[in-house]
């Protein structure tokens, strides 16, 4: 577990604090996820979160290639399990995880905040589209 990356240990917390513990495979979901921490990153206060997560955000926005990246790595690495198929596929975070996810302890209380408040603008990003999609149907 040792290779895995400041910004993918944060990715995987974020998404353990997503409902059911998972996040659409869908690509646009995890950059989603990420520009989410980003916006969410207070220069003041989340510096060093905003540092682990510069990898996967350049000067024109979130680097898809690098994010897509990361979340397969964290899959070989164990720290997230493909699930399902089409368009029910999804990466969730396995029972347990966390102990590999040493990362919180180093995390501020307003870091913990930013974190929480990008898996809130996702999920509510996931529902709004669900609902639409439903919608259409």
């Amino acid at each position: 577990m040792g290779a895995i990356s400041p910004q993918g240990r944060i990715l995987a917390l974020c998404i353990a604090q997503l409902p059911d513990r998972t996040i659409p495979r869908h690509s646009w979901a995890a950059e989603v996820l990420v520009e989410q921490l980003w916006m969410a990153c207070d220069r003041s206060t989340n510096g060093d979160l905003q540092e682990a997560l510069s990898p996967l955000v350049d000067g024109r926005g979130v680097h898809a290639r690098r994010v897509r990246s990361e979340m397969w790595e964290l899959a070989r690495a164990g720290l997230l399990e493909a699930k399902g198929v089409g368009g029910c596929a999804s990466f969730a975070v396995p029972r347990g995880a966390e102990a590999d996810l040493s990362c919180r302890r180093m995390l501020t209380a307003d870091d913990i905040l930013a974190i929480e408040r990008a898996a809130a603008q996702l999920t509510a990003r996931l529902l709004a589209l669900s609902k639409a999609a439903r919608a259409s149907v």
